[in-house]
């Protein structure tokens, strides 16, 4: 029997839209480097004009979940920490303290109840990996990291990612280069990185930027 691949919602003539939210309640990730490093990275590639970034340096569950309605992301990316079940949101509060805790299921739950549910969600924050299993329920692509990941390590990976994205790269060619990128820096975790898909997706064949035809 032959699989049916899924047909994607995007890319239509609207443009990527991508959310950034960052997580740091005690001051201890470069978040804000992170998400300088993809705005820049975005602005320099063939294709900027056709991604839209929405980035939130503190994010709460409320700033999470009024992005889903209001924003309508095709990309939902977190930067922070995380366990295996668990992601750490901020409190809103403007001194560092501590993380509001939420589970992977709710966070899950939440993309899965919008109408224009997102494409890919990327979670790079330690040990995030085993929460992606839980998000291809409902979306096409999901990337976490196996183990511990190095602040820099993670911040080169999002960063090349993006940029592969908005050149017009597919998902798995935007993953490896993006993963090559980390080695081609010296640094050691190039193999955390982990691209998970639903069965009737290819992540070859899936570009979240194409141009519109001349």
């Amino acid at each position: 029997m032959r699989t049916v691949m899924r047909e994607l919602r995007a890319p239509k003539p609207e443009k990527l839209r991508v959310l950034l939210l960052a997580a740091a309640s005690a001051g201890d990730l470069r978040v804000g480097q992170e998400q300088q490093r993809i705005r820049a990275a975005v602005q320099s590639a063939t294709h900027r004009d056709l991604v839209e970034l929405d980035l939130h340096s503190a994010a709460t569950a409320d700033v999470f979940l009024d992005a889903l309605t209001r924003f309508r992301p095709h990309i939902v990316h977190f930067s922070g920490h995380s366990t295996q079940d668990l992601i750490a949101f901020e409190e809103g509060e403007d001194g560092f303290h501590e993380s509001a805790i939420v589970s992977v299921g709710a966070f899950a739950r939440a993309i899965a109840a919008v109408d224009d549910k997102p494409l890919l969600v990327l979670l790079n924050s330690c040990h995030s990996a085993a929460q992606t299993g839980k998000l291809i329920d409902t979306v096409p692509f999901a990337i976490g990291m196996s183990d511990t990941i190095g602040d820099v390590d993670a911040i080169t990976y999002a960063a090349r990612f993006y940029a592969a994205v908005a050149d017009g790269q597919s998902v798995q060619a935007a993953h490896i280069l993006s993963r090559a990128a980390i080695e081609m820096n010296g640094l050691r975790d190039r193999d955390l990185p982990t691209l998970t898909c639903a069965a009737d997706v290819d992540p070859n064949a899936a570009k979240l930027v194409t141009p519109p035809p001349e």
